[in-house]
């Protein structure tokens, strides 16, 4: 009988084994940083003469935004509150500018959990994430207003583009 247990056991452990580690087939378990966020405008929000696409460089806000991907198929997020980024075009140019309002009183983050549906694609809720390496991508279509200067119209719309870096 203790055989038979042992047996049923070891096969149990197994089965649970290679179900957890199919979620790290890809590398997708651990840590990932938000190390780019953009709307492929350069901007120079900091006003230190250097313009650039990728808006962590240029504002101080929200430096720890991180995915933490668990073996059991779980992913949660960490961050600072988010903090309100108003895009607009200037008026008679072609100049572009964010208005950035930081709130560092707080964290917020959600759980949920995550699948891998192809290679190289891993699915959170309705999020496709692509992972190409050390990079986890993700693109929201149209998801970034942009205004005239007196913010009264949205006149056009671009996609965010958020880069994870493996920690």
């Amino acid at each position: 009988m203790n055989k038979v247990f042992s047996v049923c056991f070891l096969i149990g452990l197994l089965g649970l084994t290679t179900s957890c580690s199919d979620k790290n087939e890809h590398g997708v378990v651990g840590t990932w940083l938000l190390t780019t966020r953009t709307v492929n405008i350069p901007f120079d929000v900091n006003q230190d003469g250097v313009s650039n696409t990728n808006l962590i460089a240029e504002i101080n806000c929200n430096e720890r935004e991180t995915l933490t991907f668990e073996i059991n198929g779980t992913v949660s997020s960490g961050n600072e509150f988010s903090n309100v980024l108003r895009y607009f075009k200037e008026e008679n140019t072609d100049v572009y500018k964010v208005n950035s309002d930081c709130n560092r009183e707080g964290i917020i983050s959600f759980a949920s959990e995550y699948s891998t549906p192809e290679e190289n694609t891993i699915k959170v809720s309705a999020r496709v994430y692509v992972l190409n390496g050390d990079t986890l991508t993700t693109v929201y279509k149209n998801a970034v207003d942009i205004y005239n200067e007196d913010f009264t119209e949205v006149i056009e719309t671009k996609d965010l583009t958020l880069v994870y870096t493996k920690q």
